[in-house]
């Protein structure tokens, strides 16, 4: 709303870890968001990510996500984050859901009791060294009301029905919620694999369904 239009804050956990506009690997425009993570070290988490906060994703509404995604190179990269949307809390980020490649294929996982979310069939690889679209979509429901569908260039990938896609009011680690989202994540929002990731992305638009 108002003047709150620019992202809220970056997120590089090691000072080694950058977020650049590159003007050599873009989708349009001339330039994209570049971000370099490291591997973690020991138990910490790796992220090099463009967060935004303050925004309004209620209980019933469908939100619709769209951005294009270039990962680098071909190293193994399992439980690599790319998207998070979720509820912001005054000490970070609250429940939520999130796309990671594991075994070079997209999931959705959930930061609440709720099981990952796996491809249709087989599944479709993510292809590496090339732009890639990925369309998210959600009906928000602390019921089993909601959904939840992936693209990936044009191909639904997920399709979840009859799914609580919002946690429930109960506490999740001394934490309660608000039926809402409020924040979303781009980049390596965690780099959870033994290699650095340099991620890029371009042309994202977020919507809420008419």
């Amino acid at each position: 709303e108002g003047d709150d239009l620019l992202w809220s804050f970056f997120q590089q956990t090691y000072d080694e870890n950058t977020i650049t506009i590159d003007t050599n690997i873009y989708h349009s425009g001339g330039q994209s968001v570049r971000s370099y993570a490291i591997a973690p070290i020991g138990d910490g988490t790796s992220k090099a990510s463009i967060n935004k906060q303050n925004m309004a994703f209620w209980s019933g509404e469908t939100v619709q996500v769209d951005f294009w995604v270039y990962l680098e190179g071909n190293d193994p990269m399992d439980w690599l984050f790319i998207f998070d949307i979720e509820e912001q809390t005054a000490v970070g980020a609250g429940p939520g859901m999130r796309l990671a490649i594991v075994e070079n294929k997209i999931l959705l996982e959930h930061k609440y009791l709720n099981p990952n979310v796996l491809q249709l069939g087989e599944g479709i690889e993510f292809p590496r060294d090339q732009w890639v679209n990925i369309r998210f979509e959600a009906k928000l429901s602390q019921k089993k009301k909601g959904w939840v569908k992936v693209w990936q260039d044009g191909t639904l990938i997920i399709d979840q029905d009859k799914w609580n896609t919002l946690p429930k009011d109960i506490l999740y680690f001394q934490q309660g919620t608000k039926e809402m989202y409020s924040q979303i994540e781009f980049g390596a929002t965690a780099n959870s694999d033994d290699n650095d990731v340099v991620i890029y992305v371009d042309d994202i638009d977020v919507s809420i369904a008419e």
